[in-house]
């Protein structure tokens, strides 16, 4: 460990701790700043007369009270534009034991790379930069405090993105890629971006001359892309882009509703009746959970704004068809053809599925999510659409066409009275774990939709279990899972005062519990109307 340095412990757990954990407030540590100046005079636009003022230039050292170095940064004055940029590293240092936490490498004012070697806080001038462990790297998110102290969200640097290729050392997933993976979704696309007709406009994601770096929800920092939802990611990366150093990320599906959806301002507009062929290039993100076929692309005349907020209503054109995009370690590609009714200006692109309509595949990863990586994005003119492999299914025959939703599982909801219960089916859970699995999205679908429908309805949750397992283990385990059932509904809207849950255990059983088939009827989760 490094020699602790000379300082007062009182003051420094005081300006780290009083912002709260890992938090380090230079403003208040560093009491001078040390460097060479060049002077360049100037004449006052106020009294006329000659000013002299100073460019910091060459390298400067922000020291605390007893002269330790906590913060380095390199200038580059020029007297000519009478300014100065950062020019080289700046470094924070730690200041008890004088570590490295946070190195940013500028060029001519522009920040290059940077990199984090701990998690921290770092309140500076009017920024503050926090780094914070993102799977196997640190990403660095930066803000600005304007005058009333309030932060604003910046920016977002990952140090490096995830991993792809540590997944190859996990067997459980070579397995499952194995078993899943469907080898076309590899094969090339049939048209590249560099098609001569692509009227997919910066199909490759790499003109952004806004955005220096990787940024989390880019809003207007790629040209001709824009968000249609909760804002998706930009990467710049080399090393794990497709083609170029660019692509985009975006959440397709959650136990929230943040799903997210990017469009983007075609070359000109769609010509009625002809034939296009759609592709782009997707890759699951290391730290997803599942894998799924929630994936769709949307031709419109008007820009889209699709809240998230409410029950998706709006058809996509075309959505991916049973295929699951479970490739981690390698781009997939998505491809069908279009066929124009005329006037399509707009390509939107995301996932137009609810949870009842999803298929999810468990994959090894962290994340209650399907995450995915996009690159190389065409919309091509063809002559045939047996030129274009297809693995889409056409969703509507016109462009105003919405979802409607009309269940039979959600009538049985609609007779029940005051007091009145019923099984929830397909609620499953893994043995004596009270995480929801995924086919279990479907059955709560029905729920949401109700609860969605009818705002006065309140309802209580019960979870029951068999007679496996000590008395208060399945108390606990019972309740547990209600309030499984309770997160997915409150995740995707449903107020929590509407929502009450209660876990019975063994109580209640509605079979014999001395059987195998009996045993899992009574492992179930309960719907009981309190108030209309």
């Amino acid at each position: 460990m490094s020699k602790m340095r000379l300082y007062s412990l009182f003051l420094i757990i005081l300006y780290t701790m009083s912002y709260g954990q890992d938090t380090i407030n230079y403003n208040r540590l560093v009491t001078d700043k040390l460097g060479e100046s060049i002077p360049f005079n100037y004449k006052s636009s106020v009294t006329g007369a000659k000013m002299t003022a100073y460019l910091q230039d060459g390298k400067w050292l922000g020291v605390d009270s007893l002269n330790n170095v906590l913060v380095e940064v390199h200038y580059s004055a020029n007297k000519k534009k009478q300014s100065t940029t950062k020019d080289g590293l700046e470094i924070f240092l730690d200041p008890i034991h004088g570590d490295t936490i946070l190195i940013r490498e500028f060029e001519k004012g522009k920040l290059k790379q940077q990199f984090a070697y701990r998690p921290a806080i770092i309140i500076y001038g009017n920024t503050i930069y926090h780094s914070y462990l993102d799977f196997a790297s640190y990403t660095i998110a930066e803000y600005t405090r304007d005058y009333s102290g309030k932060g604003d969200f910046t920016s977002i640097w990952k140090s490096t993105l995830e991993d792809p290729k540590q997944i190859l050392k996990n067997p459980e997933y070579l397995r499952q890629e194995a078993e899943y993976g469907d080898p076309t979704l590899i094969q090339p696309a049939t048209y590249t971006t560099k098609a001569q007709y692509n009227y997919v406009n910066n199909p490759e994601f790499e003109v952004h001359p806004k955005a220096q770096f990787s940024i989390m929800s880019f809003t207007t920092q790629m040209e001709y892309w824009s968000i249609a939802s909760e804002s998706p990611d930009l990467y710049i990366s080399p090393e794990s882009a497709l083609s170029g150093s660019s692509f985009v990320g975006f959440r397709v599906f959650s136990l929230k509703k943040d799903i997210e959806y990017l469009q983007n301002e075609l070359k000109q507009p769609l010509k009625k009746d002809s034939i296009y062929c759609f592709s782009a290039s997707l890759r699951l993100s290391p730290g997803s959970k599942y894998a799924t076929n929630a994936f769709g692309f949307l031709l419109s005349v008007e820009p889209q704004q699709i809240n998230t907020d409410h029950l998706l209503r709006i058809k996509p054109s075309k959505h991916l068809n049973t295929q699951i995009l479970n490739y981690k370690t390698r781009w997939m590609k998505v491809q069908c053809t279009y066929k124009a009714q005329g006037g399509e200006k707009y390509l939107v692109i995301g996932s137009f599925q609810n949870h009842k309509e999803l298929q999810l595949v468990e994959v090894p990863g962290q994340v209650i999510e399907s995450y995915y990586y996009m690159e190389d994005v065409s919309l091509v003119p063809i002559e045939k659409e047996e030129n274009c492999a297809c693995n889409f299914e056409d969703e509507r025959k016109n462009s105003a066409q919405e979802l409607t939703y009309e269940d039979e599982n959600k009538a049985k909801f609609d007779t029940l009275k005051v007091g009145q219960k019923v099984v929830l089916d397909n609620i499953h859970f893994e043995n004596d774990e009270s995480e929801l699995l995924p086919e279990s999205y479907k059955a709560l679908y029905d729920v949401l939709l109700y609860l969605t429908e009818n705002l006065k309805v309140k309802v209580e949750i019960s979870g029951h279990t068999s007679t496996i397992g000590g008395v208060n283990h399945n108390l606990r385990l019972s309740l547990k899972r209600a309030e499984a059932v309770k997160k997915f509904l409150n995740l995707n809207g449903i107020l929590d005062n509407r929502i009450e849950t209660v876990g019975f255990g063994s109580q209640f059983p509605i079979a014999e519990n001395d059987t195998e088939g009996g045993q899992k009827e009574n492992r179930r989760v309960e719907f009981k109307i309190l108030a209309r």
